[in-house]
């Protein structure tokens, strides 16, 4: 007889243990990580959420780039160069 719950996948317990042994994380990154599909990942973290197995530990907004973003840093990338990680120049201010 299993010991753990029916509804339990072996998908779940990759998560369990991933989020066992690594701080707090993205379930994207998490999914990155553990080979599996993005929005199943979601669900089964959702599903884990409400079993009471993982808990989210913030409330933070996780941006991406829309296509008009996209088409602006093309043009930025065009005249600039490629952007350069590290602290921006201050920007002189309106007059």
């Amino acid at each position: 007889m299993s010991r753990h719950a029916d509804w339990l996948r072996r998908a779940d317990a990759a998560i369990l243990q991933y989020f066992a042994h690594e701080k707090p994380d993205y379930v994207p990154l998490a999914a990155s990580r553990l080979g599996l599909e993005l929005e199943y990942a979601q669900r089964r973290c959702e599903k884990l959420a409400d079993e009471g197995l993982i808990e989210p530990v913030s409330h933070e907004v996780v941006y991406r780039t829309t296509e008009l973003g996209e088409q602006v840093l093309a043009t930025y990338t065009e005249s600039e160069g490629e952007p350069q990680p590290g602290h921006a120049s201050v920007e002189p201010a309106p007059q």
